[in-house]
């Protein structure tokens, strides 16, 4: 069958094998200038966007065609965490996403949702400029947020993480 009516080849042809768009309504096995064309194809797995960290670690471990343990092991962690992660079981420090993407050999924001870009941020200058521009006191924003005065100063400072529940909690009160 010669189906060069319905290929519009490019420009690179190479001697076994020609660059073609356009296959329509072809067999698997086609002939093409004395070439055999074959017609593969593969679904295409996308991520959504509004992925949760899990599965977007997931996703590209198994684009990766690796399994648990060898992530873990290239990651510097136990399989347990890495299950953990994927399940939605424990949340991942923020230095285990790095890990992770390094293992993965992506960039680390691709595991990111939007808690881990704020932590990513520098969340502690984050926390003081939001403070600031409203105008409250460490106090003040600890009452709004349910936490102590230290906690806000210690955010402030980077010597505790802001935790999901209390990013929620900004995010709800329109502070970030």
């Amino acid at each position: 069958m010669d189906i060069s009516a319905s290929l519009f080849p490019c420009t690179n042809i190479h001697k076994n094998f020609i660059c073609y768009v356009g296959l329509c309504d072809t067999s698997e096995v086609a002939y093409f200038r004395d070439k055999i064309l074959y017609h593969l194809t593969c679904d295409m797995k996308t991520l959504n966007e509004n992925a949760t960290v899990a599965e977007r670690i997931r996703f590209y471990r198994t684009k990766r065609n690796m399994n648990g343990d060898t992530l873990a092991d290239l990651a510097g962690m136990s399989r347990y965490a890495i299950m953990y992660y994927e399940n939605s079981q424990t949340e991942p420090l923020l230095e285990d996403l790095k890990a992770i993407a390094n293992a993965l050999n992506i960039e680390a924001d691709m595991l990111y949702d939007d808690y881990y870009r704020f932590l990513d941020y520098p969340y502690t200058a984050k926390i003081k400029q939001v403070r600031e521009e409203h105008g409250l006191l460490q106090r003040e924003l600890g009452v709004m947020l349910g936490v102590t005065r230290r906690a806000v100063e210690r955010w402030e400072h980077g010597r505790n993480r802001v935790t999901r529940n209390v990013w929620d909690k900004l995010k709800t009160l329109n502070l970030l």
